[in-house]
Order: structure tokens, then C-alpha cells, then sequence
């Protein structure tokens, strides 16, 4: 089995028709769509990106030429395995949290989600998932910004957040969730569409103000329409409140960051081309695909149970 190399193969061209290393993924250098099942690599095409992440998995056990080719592959696809999996840990941090904090609710332990190390905690988890709204949308849209795709994700995220909006409704009222996560990242989403093509400088001067404004601007209201906006001193009761400053801030450094990487071929096609390895972070990974439809699932799971226990005196 060949050792790998110490660098990573370079993506860049040699030919317009070459069949070798034809990859170049840097930022913003190629602006060519590539679709999800006919993106050209040199000669060939690669049909799906699960077929490219697998490939990638065995790096290490191709001659060098193939290797390159898999590394050009895994900087190509919009999804990187490494993302993925720090989306599954994240996803895992929200089922434990929500578990203690549905602990807490039933009287089962002490409802420590209420306590400031609990709050903050809530705030992390939240934070991480706005991080990574801006590197997956910086690496979805880095050839070119593909309104179509854009579109369907967030109409799937709206129906999503407003799903969980209507349950809020009937089941309690007085805590309806009207800007929670998901209204988050799907507002987010949009208004980080800008700065996708916006110098990185622009978008760092964002950021600073999006994370300083909370702190000057101070609007005393109470009502639901305005507490989303972060720059209110008190937030809505809601079941589910994420405000939109300052951690939009967080989403921008996510894009910034990973448009700099994307600028930098040697490391980008290293973090690009990493795969997991162990049972844990290979579990992480297929979690992290999936973390939508665990968000939604996860807490009627978790809550209908423990009330079932908690109805049978079991806890």
C-alpha cells in the first residue's frame, strides 16, 4: 500500500481536456455550475457526491495519479465529510440537551437548562449550527450561486420552523414559537446570500457590527415582532427563541472562513478529502446528513416517553 504523501496533491489544471488532475476548485476562480448528477471531471463525470465521499474513504490505498483524482473530487462536492461530522455532534449536544431540559420540566432532576451555565450552553449548541450555516452555504454556492437549489432548502426550512410553530400553537400557546433555530438559519440563510461574491473584508465588517449592535441599540419592547431581532433587553416567552443578532455574526465567520480556506488548494483539498475512520466520528457523519429530520423527531420522542414513564410512576 503506497504511504500517503506528507501535501496534498495539487487540483490545478493541466489541460483543458485532461483526464488527470482537471479540478480547480479554487475561490473564486471557476464560477461554472456543477449539478448534482453531472459534474465533468476531466473526461469522465461523477454521478452522485455519496459515490465521491466513498471513493475518498480509500485515498490512501490508490497509486498516486488516482489519489489526486480523489482528492480533486472531494474539494469539487459541496459536501465535506468533516462538516458533516461536526454537524452530527452538534445534533447529539441538542438531543442531550433537550433530554435534561425534559428532565427538568417532569421534576425528574433539577432543571439545570434554566440555570446560566444551562442558558449558555443552549447558546453554544445554537451558535454552532449558525457556524456552520455559512460554511455549508459558502461551500454549496462556491462555483456559482445556484438561486434553484437555494430555494428548495429554504422553503424545506420554513415548512420545517413553521411546522413546529403550529404544534407551539396547540399545545402552548402562551410559549408559541414564532422565531426559533430554524426561522434563524432560514433568515440567515438569505440575508448571507450578499456576501457569497462580497469581498471578505465587507463581510468581516458585518459581522463585527452584527456582534456590537446588541449592545448599542436598545429597543424596549416586548412584542413578538420585534424581540426576534436581538435588540431588545428581554426575549418573548417561547418554547424555542434564537434571535438573529448578535448570532448572525457567528454565521458570517463561518463564510468568511470558509472562503478563505477555499482560497488556500493545499488546505482546502486536505480538509476536503479527509474521511472518518472510526466507528464514532463514521456515526457522527451519517448523523450530521440527517440532522433536520433528527430535529424534528427528537423531542416528540423524548417528551412523549418520559411522560409515559413518568404517567406509569417508573421515574
Amino acid at each position: 500500500m503506497p504511504r500517503p504523501s506528507a501535501s496534498p496533491p495539487s487540483c490545478r489544471p493541466t489541460s483543458r481536456r485532461s483526464s488527470s488532475t482537471a479540478c480547480s476548485t479554487g475561490w473564486p476562480r471557476s464560477r461554472t455550475h456543477w449539478s448534482r448528477n453531472d459534474r465533468r471531471f476531466g473526461g469522465g463525470r461523477v454521478r452522485n457526491r455519496a459515490r465521491s465521499s466513498a471513493v475518498a474513504a480509500d485515498v490512501t490505498a490508490l497509486a498516486p495519479e488516482r489519489s489526486t483524482a480523489v482528492a480533486c473530487r472531494a474539494a469539487r462536492t459541496a459536501r465535506w465529510a468533516l462538516v458533516d461530522v461536526v454537524r452530527g455532534v452538534a445534533i447529539v449536544a441538542v438531543v442531550l440537551y433537550h433530554l435534561v431540559w425534559d428532565l427538568g420540566h417532569f421534576g425528574v432532576t433539577e432543571h439545570w437548562a434554566r440555570t446560566p451555565s444551562g442558558r449558555m450552553t443552549g447558546h453554544v449548541i445554537a451558535g454552532t449550527f449558525l457556524l456552520l450555516t455559512g460554511v455549508s452555504l459558502a461551500l454549496a454556492h462556491r462555483h456559482s450561486v445556484d438561486l434553484r437549489t437555494f430555494g428548495r432548502r429554504l422553503l424545506k426550512l420554513l415548512a420545517a420552523a413553521y411546522a413546529i410553530t403550529a404544534v407551539s400553537l396547540v399545545l402552548a400557546p402562551q410559549f408559541m414559537v414564532t422565531f426559533g433555530i430554524l426561522q434563524n438559519i432560514a433568515l440567515t440563510s438569505a440575508l448571507l446570500l450578499p456576501f457569497l461574491r462580497a469581498s471578505r473584508l465587507v463581510a468581516i465588517g458585518a459581522a463585527l457590527i452584527s456582534a456590537a449592535l446588541p449592545a448599542i441599540v436598545s429597543i424596549d419592547s416586548t412584542s413578538r415582532w420585534v424581540t426576534w431581532t436581538g435588540l431588545t433587553p428581554t426575549l418573548s416567552p417561547s418554547l424555542d427563541v434564537q434571535p438573529l443578532l448578535p448570532m448572525f455574526a457567528l454565521s458570517l465567520l463561518g463564510l468568511v472562513l470558509t472562503r478563505t480556506l477555499l482560497g488556500n488548494e493545499a488546505l482546502r483539498d486536505r480538509v476536503a478529502s479527509w474521511q472518518p475512520t472510526g466507528p464514532v466520528s463514521t456515526a457522527s457523519q451519517t448523523l450530521g446528513r440527517h440532522t433536520l429530520a433528527i430535529y424534528l423527531a427528537h423531542q416528540p420522542v423524548l417528551f412523549g416517553a418520559l411522560s409515559l414513564l413518568v404517567l406509569l410512576e417508573l421515574i
